[in-house]
């Protein structure tokens, strides 16, 4: 078999414009919490969540839109509900609906642009530093959905571009102006902060109490890009547009330290747990570490940097606890760094290549059709010849083996959750969060290149979609909307879409695995299958919840035991005869739908698989069987390709052990099974 790497498909990730864990640090005698997630904004819009849990696993995505860029992101635990808001070049604070992908509530701050955006450290306040120079103080102490005004802060003339709460009653803010700017947001007694942390009379409440200010570039104002607190509430921390890092006395708005150490300006800071490590970062690509050498003067030393970056770095984000050490930064390059926060200097870093959580190339190998989407355009590719490693290698590289025949960019804002192409390339759907659209695609006469018509639908205009599959008949549709709803819309003759009676039970897991977390969008669907004649549906939510059905009769057939991690690919065998399952933990399971189990072959051989094949650490995109040689399933990474023949056991090498009595004793790798395995196999 022929492998034809595509490589004029020009699919690009957006740049990182904010990270954000979802906790604070704890003490690293604590356990970070199971439901410990990522936020990574970008320019696009999106918001990608993240689970640390083994080996970083890429969650869900919520879309954003054209100019909707996310320029600040603030995680807030309520009644144990993770909340989620974003800011990006408007007058509003967004909210989003986890478990739907959408915006859940905006609030308009109604002064100007909002530049940036802090939590108080008790999650009852947040902080909008806007456009006009005021900074909005919104009361979020209502639950999920609720924003309310709490505050209009004393305006000054200068925008404020980085913001920073002192504990729960002031507001540090860093101005356009190379201003540094203290508010008192509420009384210090009136949220219980302790006695000499921070000191705020009740007459001062709303107006500005104390002014910082960094040094003069010649011609131009600084620009104070960033601002920090650390834990103790006695320091702040600046970083501006001369690439300068400041140490301020946050009691009495005094200069500590000035340290020179960057070339261009520093656009972000993160600080530890224990306030006595800090580092910075910028446009130099370069992020710098700073630790307290003596902490009754409170002095400072620049003790080490790394340049893990090839392009400017625009956030960071801390986290530390018993089982986390992590220092995430990102920016123009794409990519999330990950490196630790106590072994910055020599310690193993990882740079995570950004696949998109879904599959975005669709293809129909028997019209040799690619279909690739990104934000809101979708291309549509023919192949006209696969070349062999035989052919020529000016064939190879020119571009006669390839044409563009439709290209469509959609005229709403909206980002493009999902495409699918049905099977005998006559109809085209994409879909997004507001909205799904069926295109009718028709050869062209003249070329070779097709004519996109559109099919009028209100019924599809009204529905949303996270995603989209044609039956293998082509003549059905199957959409998933945000709130994970199932929905069937005929093609043949374009009826109003008509509801399946699906219902995706949510079971606990008997021994609590990490999905009993209360993060309630890990109930969202994430995959489907058809079966090749199509006989069968699958469907599986990010929780590990599997479930078949009969596709002649609509009815729920089978729900396969919890699988206690994600399903990152799902898909029956050419004979229809078996499921097959690889988990976000590089797993693969093999099931029977006639006897609705594990097959023998994958009872036998689950637990040996190869050990570079577990250690991968791309998680699965993919997979292809060949009809031919069905026992052959190929399957794909970022930057792996693996065939498994599941026709055949795992070799596997038995070691002799030591001697007992004359009598050896031999140990196979077979006998060590991870609980997963165990637990699949009962």
């Amino acid at each position: 078999m022929d492998f034809h790497r595509c490589r004029f498909l020009d699919y690009i990730s957006h740049s990182i414009t904010a990270l954000a864990f979802s906790h604070s640090s704890v003490s690293l005698e604590q356990q970070a919490p199971k439901t410990l997630r990522l936020a990574v904004g970008r320019a696009n819009g999106d918001i990608e969540i993240w689970n640390p849990r083994a080996n970083w696993i890429h969650e869900i995505t919520l879309k954003g839109g054209r100019d909707r860029s996310i320029e600040g992101l603030v995680w807030v635990q309520s009644n144990s509900q993770p909340r989620l808001f974003s800011i990006g070049g408007s007058t509003v604070v967004t909210e989003w609906n986890l478990e739907t992908g959408l915006p859940l509530y905006h609030h308009d701050c109604d002064a100007g642009i909002v530049w940036s955006v802090a939590a108080s450290p008790d999650g009852s306040k947040l902080a909008a530093g806007c456009d006009d120079g005021s900074i909005v103080i919104i009361d979020i102490s209502g639950g999920v959905g609720s924003m309310e005004l709490s505050r209009l802060l004393q305006r000054q003339k200068s925008r404020v571009l980085s913001i920073a709460w002192r504990g729960n009653s002031q507001v540090v803010g860093g101005c356009v102006d190379g201003r540094i700017r203290v508010w008192a947001a509420v009384a210090a007694a009136a949220v219980g902060e302790p006695n000499g942390t921070v000191a705020t009379s009740k007459g001062a409440v709303g107006r500005i109490i104390g002014t910082m200010r960094v040094d003069k570039a010649q011609g131009e104002e600084t620009l104070v890009w960033s601002v920090a607190v650390l834990k103790n509430g006695r320091t702040i921390v600046s970083g501006d547009s001369t690439g300068t890092v400041k140490f301020w006395d946050a009691a009495h708005f005094s200069l500590l330290q000035t340290f020179k150490v960057h070339e261009g300006d520093v656009l972000c800071l993160a600080s530890n747990e224990a306030a006595d490590t800090v580092f910075s970062a910028g446009i130099d690509r370069k992020i710098v570490k700073y630790s307290i050498i003596d902490p009754k003067l409170r002095r400072w030393a620049n003790m080490s940097s790394r340049l893990l970056h090839s392009h400017d770095i625009r956030a960071m984000a801390a986290y530390e606890s018993q089982n986390y050490n992590l220092l995430i930064s990102g920016g123009v390059e794409r990519s999330i760094v990950v490196n630790s926060v106590t072994n910055f200097f020599d310690g193993v870093f990882r740079k995570i290549t950004v696949p998109p959580e879904k599959h975005r190339i669709h293809n129909v190998g028997s019209r040799k059709l690619i279909a690739l989407w990104s934000d809101n355009q979708v291309k549509l590719w023919e192949i006209e010849r696969f070349p062999c490693a035989a052919d020529n290698a000016s064939v190879l590289e020119g571009k006669n083996n390839r044409r563009l025949v439709a290209s469509l960019t959609l005229s709403n804002d909206e980002n493009i959750t999902h495409v699918a192409l049905s099977p005998d390339a006559k109809y085209l759907a994409v879909g997004s969060n507001a909205e799904t659209k069926l295109f009718l695609l028709i050869p062209s006469k003249q070329s070779r290149v097709f004519k996109v018509k559109k099919i009028l639908s209100p019924e599809l205009n009204e529905q949303g979609s996270t995603a989209l599959a044609f039956d293998p008949s082509g003549q059905n549709l199957v959409i998933v909307n945000a709130e994970s709803e199932i929905y069937v819309y005929s093609t043949s003759d374009q009826d109003e879409p008509k509801a399946v009676s699906y219902s995706l039970s949510s079971e606990a897991d008997e021994d609590g695995t990490e999905f009993e977390s209360g993060l309630s969008y890990l109930d969202k669907i994430n995959n489907l299958a058809f079966s090749e004649d199509g006989k069968y549906l699958a469907v599986a939510t990010l929780s590990g919840n599997v479930q078949v059905y009969d596709w002649v009769t609509q009815s729920h057939l089978w729900t396969l035991p919890r699988i206690p991690e994600m399903p990152s690919v799902l898909q029956f065998s050419p004979d229809n005869d078996s499921l097959i399952i690889v988990t976000s933990q590089m797993h693969i399971l093999q099931f029977s739908v006639q006897e609705q189990g594990l097959t023998d072959w994958s009872r036998r051989n689950m637990s040996v698989l190869p050990r570079e094949f577990n250690r991968l650490i791309d998680k699965c995109s993919g997979m292809y069987i060949d009809v031919e040689s069905p026992d052959h399933a190929y399957m794909w990474g970022a930057s792996w390709v693996a065939k498994v023949d599941m026709g055949a056991d795992i070799p596997v090498f038995r070691i002799p052990k030591r001697k007992h009595n004359g009598i050896a004793m031999e140990k196979t790798s077979r006998t060590k099974k991870s609980k997963v395995l165990n637990k699949l196999e009962k």
